[in-house]
C-alpha cells in the first residue's frame, strides 16, 4: 500500500475526558495504562523499512533527514490520541482559552529535568516557539503562518501564554504537539536548522546511546531520571533500519524483531495465523480514501449525479480485494468510525447509510430522475440526448491497491452506463493532474485527518485551499465550495464551545450528504505489527491508548511507555 502524502492542518484536540477549559492536572492520562504488577527490564528489538538513516536527532527537521527517534527523546506539551480524541498531559498539565479565544494559557509540569540535570521550565516552552518563529525553516507545523493568527508566545511563572490576533482554536493541536527543546543549549546555536544534535538532551523516557551507520542500528537506553514515576518499564530499545518490507517480514517471522510498522498484504494469513497467540497487529482505521469527482466539470457538477455514483460503488468489494479486510468500507460521509458516535448528527444516520449501501438499481433510478438514462447499447445518455464520453481514471503505476480499487470503481460505473478508462501514470504526472484540477475522476487519500471531523472537512471543503484549474491546490481537489460550509468551518475555528462546534459539524454533514462533493470509498489503517513472544502491553481494541504509527512517531513514545516484559 502506498501511504498518502498527507497535508495536515493541525486542529483542536477534543478529548473524551477533557472539556474545553481547564484540564485537571495529572501525571498520567488515558494513554498511560495501569497494568498492575509488571515485569521490568528487557531489550525491545524493532526493525523498520526506513533505508539508510541520517545521523541527526534535530527535532525540527523532517523525519527523513534524521534518526527518527525524536519523540522518544523530546516531548510535547500533550499527547492526543487521534483515534479516540483522548488527551494525555506530558510537559503540560492543563490548558484554557480566555479573552474570547484570543488567549491560550498552558500550565507546564513542575519537577521535570532535562537529561543533563537542568530544570525544565515554562521558559523552555516559550523559547521553543519563538525559536521556530525566528527560523521559519524549523516551523514544520506552520504555526507562525499568517493565516494561523498566532501573535506572541511568552512565559509567565509556570504557564505559557499564547496570544492570537484572531481566534483560531484548531491550532491547539499543533501547539500541544510541538516538541520542546532546552533553551540553555539551543539558544547558543548559530544555525539550528543545520545542527545535527548528535548528543541530544531531552526530557523523554529514553536517551540516545549510540548509532552505528554500518549496521544502520540505533540503540536507546532508559532515562533513569524520567519524570513519570515507574516508566518506562523496558531498559533498552534497539532499532535497525532495513531497505524493504520483505526484510522486515523475514525478521518478524524469525522472531528477531518484536515490533515494526509495515504494510503486509493479507496480514491475517501471512502473519497472524502463523502463531495467533503471539503474532498481533494494531491496524485501527484512521484515514479515508476517496473518489474525487471534478465538480467543475459536467456532469460531475450535478449533486444528484454524484449521489448516484456513491450508491453505485461496491465499497466492501474494494476493501476486500485491495486490503483483505484490514480496514473497512467507508460510510458515504467518510467520518472515521471512532468519531461517528461523538460527531455524526444522529438524524443523518439513515441518509448516510442509504448513500453508503451498494445499490446500483437505486443509483440508476436516481440518475433517471434527473434525465440520465441508458440507451440500447447500455451507455448513459444525458438530458441533452448525448452519450456521456469515456472518462479517464488515472492511477500511479505500481500502486496495486489503488489500481485494484480503481478497477472496481470502473466496473461499478459501467453498470450505470458510465465508461471509465484507467490510465497508469508516473507519480509526478498523476499528482500534477489531480492537484491542478485537470482530471475527471481520481481515487486518492483525503488530505485532512485528526481527532475530530473538522480536520477532514476543512482540508477538503475550505475554499482557501482551492486554486483555479491549471494551478496547484494543496487540497480540496474536487473544487467544491459552499458558503454555508465555509461559515460553519469558521464558526468551529473561532469558538471553544463544544456545543457550537458540534452544531457546525452537523451543518456541514447535512450539506455534504445533500451535495456529495466527493465519494468516500474505504478507510485506511495504521500498520503496527508486533510479537508478544517477549513483551506485552501493546495497543489493541481493548486498550486503544495510541493510534499506532511506528516507533518514530508521537504514538511511539506512548507504546514505549506501556510495553513490558511478558
Amino acid at each position: 500500500m502506498k501511504k498518502g502524502l498527507t497535508l495536515l492542518i493541525f486542529s483542536i484536540l477534543l478529548a473524551g475526558i477533557f472539556s474545553f477549559g481547564i484540564a485537571q492536572s495529572t501525571t498520567q492520562g488515558p494513554a498511560i495504562v495501569n497494568w498492575g504488577n509488571v515485569k521490568y527490564g528487557g531489550t525491545l528489538n524493532v526493525v523498520m523499512p526506513w533505508g539508510q538513516l541520517t545521523n541527526s536527532v534535530n527535532p525540527f527537521l523532517p523525519t527523513s533527514q534524521t534518526l527518527q527517534m525524536q519523540n522518544l527523546i523530546y516531548e510535547s506539551l500533550f499527547y492526543v490520541n487521534s483515534l479516540t480524541g483522548q488527551l494525555t498531559p506530558m510537559l503540560g498539565t492543563s490548558y484554557k482559552w480566555s479573552d474570547d479565544n484570543l488567549i491560550l494559557t498552558v500550565t507546564v509540569r513542575n519537577g521535570v529535568k532535562w537529561s543533563d540535570g537542568t530544570p525544565f521550565t515554562a521558559n523552555d516552552v516559550a523559547f521553543t516557539f519563538n525559536l521556530i518563529k525566528k527560523y521559519p525553516a524549523l516551523d514544520l507545523g506552520a504555526l507562525w503562518s499568517k493565516d494561523n493568527y498566532l501573535e506572541s508566545v511568552a512565559a509567565s511563572d509556570d504557564s505559557v501564554i499564547f496570544t492570537f490576533s484572531k481566534p483560531n482554536t484548531p491550532l491547539l493541536y499543533a501547539i500541544l504537539g510541538q516538541l520542546i527543546v532546552p533553551e540553555h543549549i539551543w539558544s547558543k546555536l548559530s544555525d539550528p536548522a543545520t545542527y545535527p544534535n548528535q548528543n541530544p538532551v531531552g526530557t523523554g523516557p529514553f536517551l540516545l546511546d549510540s548509532f552505528n551507520p554500518t549496521t544502520n542500528t540505533i540503540t536507546l537506553v532508559k532515562n533513569p531520571n524520567y519524570w513519570m514515576a515507574g516508566r518506562p518499564y523496558i531498559d533498552k530499545i534497539v532499532v535497525r533500519s532495513v531497505e524493504s518490507n520483505t526484510t522486515v517480514m523475514l525478521e518478524l517471522l524469525r522472531g528477531t524483531a518484536d515490533w515494526s510498522y509495515v504494510y503486509i498484504p493479507d496480514v491475517q494469513k501471512t502473519w497472524v495465523s502463523k502463531n495467533p497467540s503471539t503474532n498481533k497487529i494494531w491496524w485501527p482505521m484512521n484515514s479515508t480514501l476517496i473518489l474525487y469527482l471534478n465538480t467543475r466539470k459536467y456532469p460531475f457538477n450535478n449533486p444528484v449525479f454524484r449521489q448516484a455514483i456513491s450508491m453505485a460503488i461496491d465499497r466492501a468489494a474494494a476493501e476486500e480485494k485491495a486490503y483483505f479486510n484490514a480496514g473497512g468500507p467507508s460510510s458515504a460521509i467518510g467520518i472515521l468510525p471512532a468519531q461517528q458516535s461523538e460527531w455524526l448528527d444522529p438524524t443523518l444516520e439513515g441518509l448516510n447509510t442509504s448513500y453508503s449501501k451498494y445499490d446500483p438499481k437505486a443509483a440508476q433510478e436516481l440518475l433517471a430522475s434527473i434525465g440520465f438514462k441508458k440507451n440500447a447499447e447500455g451507455n448513459l445518455v444525458g438530458p441533452d440526448g448525448k452519450v456521456l464520453p469515456t472518462y479517464k481514471l488515472p492511477v500511479v503505476a505500481g500502486w496495486t491497491d489503488y489500481l485494484t480499487i480503481s478497477q472496481i470503481i470502473a466496473q461499478n460505473l459501467k453498470e450505470l452506463g458510465i465508461n471509465a478508462i484507467i490510465t497508469q501514470e508516473s507519480f509526478g504526472s498523476w499528482w500534477s493532474t489531480i492537484t491542478k484540477g485537470m482530471y475527471d475522476m481520481a481515487f486518492a487519500w483525503a488530505t485532512g485527518s485528526g481527532p475530530t471531523p473538522y480536520f477532514y472537512f476543512n482540508q477538503e471543503l475550505n475554499p482557501s485551499f482551492t486554486s483555479p484549474v491549471g494551478q496547484t491546490s494543496p487540497s480540496n481537489w474536487s473544487g467544491y465550495t459552499n458558503p454555508l460550509i465555509t461559515a460553519a468551518l469558521n464558526t468551529y475555528s473561532q469558538t471553544s464551545d463544544l456545543r457550537l462546534q458540534k452544531q457546525a459539524m452537523y451543518t456541514i454533514e447535512r450539506i455534504f450528504l445533500q451535495d456529495m462533493p466527493f465519494v468516500p470509498v474505504v478507510y485506511g489503517t495504521e500498520f503496527d505489527v508486533f510479537s508478544e513472544s517477549h513483551f506485552t502491553g501493546w495497543p489493541s481494541e481493548s486498550h486503544p491508548y495510541a493510534t499506532g504509527a511506528g516507533i518514530g512517531s508521537a504514538e511511539g513514545e506512548m507504546i514505549a511507555l506501556n510495553v513490558h516484559l511478558k
